[in-house]
């Protein structure tokens, strides 16, 4: 946050998310991205941790998933895709429209 004059002011970024002609997220090539992920034993709890690069290639994957007009199951595997993960876990992206009970 910025503040001014006593007030603070919430800073905006746009981020683009450019789409192929099969209307899937075109997302560069990220050589120095960094993303993986824990889950607490017993918890309900996603722990996302990255560097910059891998953060904001996670949030260009997302929107640009939630954007597609696909519905043919079609997702992304950014640790296959981008050498993300030296962890070795598997961060899947796939845009589902029904809730689950």
């Amino acid at each position: 946050m910025i503040k001014k004059g006593g007030i603070e002011a919430m800073r905006t970024k746009t981020q683009t998310i450019q789409l192929n002609d099969d209307q899937l997220p075109i997302l560069p090539s990220e050589p120095n991205a960094y993303l993986t992920f824990n889950i607490q034993n017993g918890s309900n709890e996603l722990e996302l941790m990255g560097n910059r690069t891998g953060l904001l290639l996670l949030a260009k994957a997302a929107f640009g998933m939630a954007e597609t007009i696909r519905e043919d199951g079609f997702h992304i595997h950014l640790d296959d895709l981008y050498g993300i993960n030296a962890d070795g876990k598997s961060i899947l992206i796939r845009r589902e429209e029904a809730s689950k009970p």
